[in-house]
């Protein structure tokens, strides 16, 4: 445990003592804020107007933030890729193997990081984003379910957070890891919503945000982006253990 305590404590250090974590998590909180309004606003002025809403007059104050949430995640998976990527592009990756040769330990920590540093924010992300749907929405919002809301928009962002870091480790390279991680977590379930393609990370992300007609349960869709998180892990861990660095 003392290895694993002075391991996770540098990493944590590590975190906050490089501007790419400030910039990356403000943006993260600044487009949550931003979109959520322009999404709640743009709806309320389209009800308001009499534009073509595909029939609806009203929206729940937590849709303006599950949308959002999709955009604003980047901020996060930014931050999350960073973590790891930027270690290796330097070589400064040797040094941190070198103090704790236990790579697996490494990889565990830079995780734990990660995570404990997403999952306040996460949330706090969340109520923002309500709360600017709900500002915006005026009239036309509807509350309830607010609290699941909230919590699966928080959960959403830091299992993403997990996959990215795994795959991170597991691609080494930034632009790698960032085009695989929008194939699978955007553009894959943007183009395709039916099938297998649920299962896909981006797909149980969909669910666990509050889809339209969902084809499981969020618990369902949770469990399916958090097995998909392990997998990133497991991969990652592989590829340090194995790869020359």
């Amino acid at each position: 445990m003392t290895g694993m305590r002075a391991t996770l404590s540098s990493e944590w250090f590590k975190l906050w003592t490089v501007r790419s974590t400030w910039w990356s998590l403000g943006a993260a909180v600044l487009l949550m804020g931003g979109c959520a309004a322009i999404m709640g606003s743009d709806f309320a002025g389209d009800v308001a107007e009499g534009r073509d809403t595909d029939g609806a007059t009203s929206m729940a104050v937590t849709e303006p933030a599950a949308n959002a949430a999709m955009i604003a995640q980047f901020g996060l998976i930014a931050f999350a890729m960073m973590a790891v990527t930027t270690e290796f592009a330097t070589g400064a990756i040797r040094s941190t193997f070198a103090a704790d040769p236990k790579r697996g330990r490494v990889l565990l920590a830079k995780t734990a990081a990660v995570a404990g540093a997403t999952l306040p924010l996460a949330l706090v992300m969340a109520l923002l984003g309500v709360a600017a749907g709900d500002a915006t929405l005026g009239e036309y919002g509807t509350g309830g379910g607010v609290g699941t809301g909230v919590v699966s928009i928080g959960g959403y962002l830091v299992l993403s957070a997990v996959f990215t870091v795994g795959m991170a480790a597991f691609v080494r390279s930034a632009v790698g890891t960032l085009s695989v991680v929008i194939v699978l977590l955007l553009a894959l379930p943007m183009m395709f919503t039916t099938g297998v393609w649920n299962f896909l990370p981006g797909g149980a992300g969909y669910v666990l945000l509050g889809r339209d007609d969902p084809p499981f349960s969020r618990a369902v869709a949770a469990g399916v982006l958090a097995a998909w998180a392990l997998a990133a892990q497991a991969a990652g861990y592989a590829a340090v253990r194995r790869r020359d660095v």
